[in-house]
């Protein structure tokens, strides 16, 4: 190589340097990286929000009362259903907070990687991309679709908790259903002055029937009766077996009057019936004893009212009606609510 050569080069060297060197003090090479290091925790992101493991809280351990085993058996089942149907909410919420945030910065990506003008990485990184999105979305699907039937599960379990409350032979409402009812049935009478009656009854010489036809004959005769009993009823009404032969009925914006004439077109319905027991015509009666509800009342008082005039009813000789007297307190012991009503 020439002298001349050798100065070319030389000189071009100190031109390329002179012209580089403004270049290089222009561009902070800390800033790159930290853009570098920015761009790579953004392509991550999508990741590590999908795969991120967290931990569950432990269920609380809670203390259940006594109570019937299959209330029990409901209780449980409802209380599993609850906690699956919270947590796959929760995860629904985490995944579509996850796919959003992943949608916003993998779109950020994808803008990054066009305006480099890269090639087999950007059509990999594309690629990818897609199958993360796809994968949130049906992983969304999936878990919304496990919460509607968990929903419909929930729905069997209150349907059942409705048929725990139901008599069995009768498929009237049980006492515990009945109790229920009576203390909405007073809330109600306190709160917005609906006035109800109660009404204890019962069907008179049962042990007879079951002495004479046997104990399956009786439960026929039973059945016959509550069916009598309610078809002769508004759909407003709350029929129950009370139990044994016995049955309670509130019936609802009833005075004592009202339903001391339902009571006798109860008696009257039912003398006049006539029950085959293998061909045998067998007659049932009723004793019934009503009680208008009264602001002042319990429920304890309430039934105790009725169920006093029911048995001055059987001490009389059945197949009648009576009337429950007023319930009897001090003075000191009427409510603001019941003075008011005071003419």
């Amino acid at each position: 190589m020439t002298l001349t050569a050798y100065i070319l080069m030389f000189c071009g060297g100190v031109i390329i340097g002179l012209v580089l060197y403004p270049l290089v003090r222009l561009i902070d090479l800390d800033e790159i990286n930290r853009l570098l290091n920015e761009l790579v925790r953004i392509a991550a992101l999508p990741f590590t929000c999908l795969f991120r493991k967290k931990s569950n809280p432990p269920l609380r351990e809670t203390v259940t009362p006594n109570i019937d085993p299959r209330e029990q058996q409901i209780s449980d089942s409802a209380q599993t259903i609850r906690n699956i149907l919270l947590s796959v909410a929760k995860t629904i919420q985490r995944t579509d907070k996850a796919a959003s945030d992943s949608s916003l910065a993998l779109d950020s990506v994808k803008g990054s990687f066009d305006n480099l003008d890269l090639t087999d990485a950007h059509q990999i990184l594309m690629r990818e991309i897609d199958r993360v999105i796809d994968s949130n979305t049906n992983l969304k699907g999936e878990l919304a679709s496990s919460q509607e039937v968990l929903a419909e599960q929930r729905l069997q379990i209150e349907n059942l908790r409705t048929a725990v409350r139901i008599d069995g032979l009768t498929q009237l409402a049980n006492r515990a259903y009945f109790d229920e009812k009576l203390t909405e049935s007073l809330d109600i009478l306190k709160r917005y002055n609906q006035a109800f009656s109660l009404m204890m009854i019962d069907l008179d010489n049962f042990k007879d029937i079951n002495d004479t036809y046997g104990h399956p004959a009786g439960d026929r005769i039973l059945k016959g009766v509550a069916f009598k009993i309610r078809e002769s009823l508004r759909s407003s009404d709350f029929l129950a077996r009370f139990g044994g032969d016995e049955f309670s009925l509130i019936l609802i914006k009833a005075d004592a009057h009202i339903a001391s004439d339902v009571a006798w077109k109860l008696c009257n319905s039912l003398r006049e019936s006539r029950f085959l027991l293998d061909d045998i015509p067998v007659t049932a009666t009723l004793s019934i004893g009503v009680a208008e509800a009264d602001v002042r009342d319990t429920e304890e008082s309430l039934l105790k009212r009725a169920d006093e005039a029911l048995y001055r009813v059987k001490q009389t000789g059945r197949n009648n009606v009576l009337l429950a007297d007023k319930p009897v307190v001090s003075s000191t012991a009427i409510t603001p609510q019941a003075a008011r009503q005071k003419p």
